[in-house]
């Protein structure tokens, strides 16, 4: 299951980043990075690599933010 919190919401509506690019990313990522508890992940999407902040609570798969590089 995947929660979006309320900042990603906001960003996602900035920066004009689809709910579906973002499962793209976390079911077949390009590069994964782990601190801690959070995980980074980006994938090159039309064009642009889209990255991923997340935690993983138990099954939820929690966004913290999202952004183009």
């Amino acid at each position: 299951m995947i929660v979006f919190t309320k900042h990603a919401i906001t960003r996602m509506k900035e920066r004009g980043i689809l709910k579906r690019d973002i499962e793209k990313v976390i079911k077949n990522p390009d590069y994964i990075y782990r601190d801690n508890h959070r995980v980074i992940e980006n994938k090159k999407l039309n064009k642009k690599t889209l990255e991923i902040v997340f935690i993983r609570e138990n099954t939820k798969t929690i966004i913290l933010t999202c952004y183009y590089l």
